[in-house]
């Protein structure tokens, strides 16, 4: 009789009542995510010769001093 109790123990612990969980957290931030700082990226004479080029060629831009300065512009606020 000792040994039929110990079974039913077994079989009575593994159909115990399902666990209650708690619901995930979400973290919310109150800030806007900070973006990388242009100083950290290099922007060398080549990459703002290659944009200025781009914006002569799609017909969108102004003469190439103008191109250059939104070219800069551009890559500076990235």
């Amino acid at each position: 009789m000792f040994n039929k109790k110990k079974s039913n123990s077994k079989s009575n612990s593994s159909k115990s009542a399902p666990r209650k969980t708690s619901p995930p957290v979400t973290v919310s931030r109150n800030t806007p995510v900070p973006r990388p700082s242009a100083a950290k990226r290099e922007v060398t004479h080549e990459m703002i010769a290659k944009r200025a080029y781009e914006i002569h060629i799609s017909g969108k831009g102004s003469d190439a001093m103008g191109n250059w300065l939104r070219a800069e512009r551009e890559l500076r606020s990235v």
